[in-house]
């Protein structure tokens, strides 16, 4: 025979074997959450710390190849004999690439230079006093005042060659040199990526800088308003210096020369241009290549 329990002793029964478990539950200690694997803090440092060292190791690497690199062009390189009169200076030519598969390799070889040069400095600050150095360089040769010397590893100094018709020219009734028609002419400068420039120590040319996005309108509407509007023929010449690119000890520098009649027939005409390539030495910046040019 099935005795039955009621249901207010059974109701008893699950209070008493609930109640005490619960209790325990509740009192006991909750085990203390460890900081030292899970802080967001501790966590942001290591991630930046490994991040800096990623980017470190980055740009070794590629200061190591820009130096290999730099070794070959100057291995296969040579001199250009141009004489001693009137101080024509050097130029670097490349006598054993010979043939159309050499050029290429050494114009590729000077491209992968170039697009590593952008690729890790674009968007580089010009507002430093490496900067200005850099433009008072380029400034000093574009205007015939003064010429870098070349990037080499010789111990012999090598002036560059003039840019334009800035250099002295021989004098073909004598034994002597005869000026530059810059040298008693300005030489205008428009520098799109500064807003003021060191200009060369010099008496003569004489040169004029407009800077800034808009000054290559405003050396056109000046020479408009004095010269154009009166003489539809005069031709105003000009040197933008622009881009220019710096990453560590190297920079890329673009020069065009346009020639425009009156300051208002834009792109008609031009006096050529070129991409540079330097390496900093010291205080100097030196040529390393002639990337590219091209004439009027």
């Amino acid at each position: 025979m099935t005795r039955r329990v009621p249901l207010h002793v059974l109701a008893l029964c699950v209070i008493a074997r609930s109640g005490p478990a619960n209790a325990h539950a509740q009192t006991k200690p909750k085990r203390p959450v460890s900081t030292t694997t899970a802080s967001p803090v501790r966590d942001s440092l290591e991630t930046d710390s490994a991040t800096r060292a990623f980017l470190e190791a980055d740009e070794r690497f590629f200061l190591r190849r820009l130096s290999a690199q730099r070794a070959v062009y100057l291995k296969r390189a040579g001199w250009a004999d141009l004489g001693t009169r009137c101080n024509p200076g050097a130029l670097r030519v490349f006598p054993r690439d010979t043939t159309p598969l050499q050029l290429d390799s050494l114009q590729k070889l000077v491209q992968h230079m170039e697009q590593t040069i952008i690729g890790r400095g674009a968007g580089s600050r010009l507002d430093t006093p490496i900067a200005q150095q850099l433009l008072r360089t380029i400034v000093g040769w574009e205007a015939g005042i003064d010429r870098p010397y070349w990037d080499t590893d010789e111990k012999r100094s090598r002036r560059a060659v003039a840019t334009g018709l800035t250099g002295d020219v021989p004098d073909p009734k004598g034994p002597g040199c005869l000026a530059s028609p810059l040298a008693t002419d300005t030489v205008t400068f428009v520098l799109p990526g500064f807003t003021t420039m060191e200009f060369p120590k010099a008496p003569r040319p004489r040169v004029k800088a407009y800077f800034g996005p808009e000054g290559q309108r405003h050396a056109r509407d000046e020479f408009f308003t004095a010269v154009g509007s009166k003489d539809p023929t005069a031709d105003l010449s000009y040197t933008i210096i622009a881009p220019i690119v710096i990453w560590r000890e190297w920079a890329l520098v673009g020069v065009d020369r346009p020639r425009e009649k009156g300051g208002v027939e834009v792109g008609k005409a031009s006096n050529g241009g070129a991409v540079y390539m330097l390496r900093r030495v010291g205080t100097q910046w030196r040529l390393l290549a002639i990337v590219r040019s091209w004439g009027s």
